[in-house]
């Protein structure tokens, strides 16, 4: 089977890893911030969302990782459209 060249270069992509990611979970450090809410329709999203709604945002930074060991489970919502 053929490919195209489009399909050649995807398979030759490698995704770039960031400079934080490099050194390992250990060197990664949580920092919470305010608690979340939406601008509109407050009551409607939080009964579709009672588990998430409200809770704090949150920002990796390079840092010691006190957590290491423990188990995350993580969500992340993208959002503003078609990744590329």
């Amino acid at each position: 089977m053929e490919i195209s060249s489009l399909q050649k270069a995807r398979y030759e992509y490698s995704p770039k890893l960031p400079q934080m990611l490099r050194g390992g979970i250990a060197e990664i450090s949580v920092l919470e911030g305010a608690e979340t809410k939406s601008v509109a329709d407050c009551e409607k999203i939080q009964a579709l969302f009672p588990n998430t709604y409200g809770k704090k945002e949150i920002t990796f930074q390079k840092g010691q990782n006190t957590s290491e060991a423990k188990k995350q489970v993580v969500g992340v919502i993208l959002s503003g459209g078609q990744a590329p």
